[in-house]
């Protein structure tokens, strides 16, 4: 399993995870499905480096968050 690529000291600010990553940290969600909300516009906030995707893991976090629900009535986002 890869690890996460983790921020030097004074360089970067985040620790960047790749889409393959983020869908091994959510139960059900493919790399299709991130795919598919980065064209919708939904999901997590991500970067784009070149061609290659980058997830912030506190981002990431911050976005399951921002989608917990009391009931299956709430809103979808």
């Amino acid at each position: 399993m890869a690890t996460p690529t983790t921020s030097r000291a004074n360089e970067l600010s985040h620790t960047y995870l790749s889409p393959e990553q983020v869908a091994r940290m959510l139960p059900g969600i493919t790399t299709a499905r991130l795919a598919m909300w980065r064209y919708e516009g939904k999901g997590p906030k991500f970067r784009k480096a070149g061609r290659s995707v980058l997830y912030a893991l506190d981002e990431v976090e911050a976005w399951i968050e921002s989608t917990v629900r009391q009931s299956t009535s709430d809103d979808d986002w």
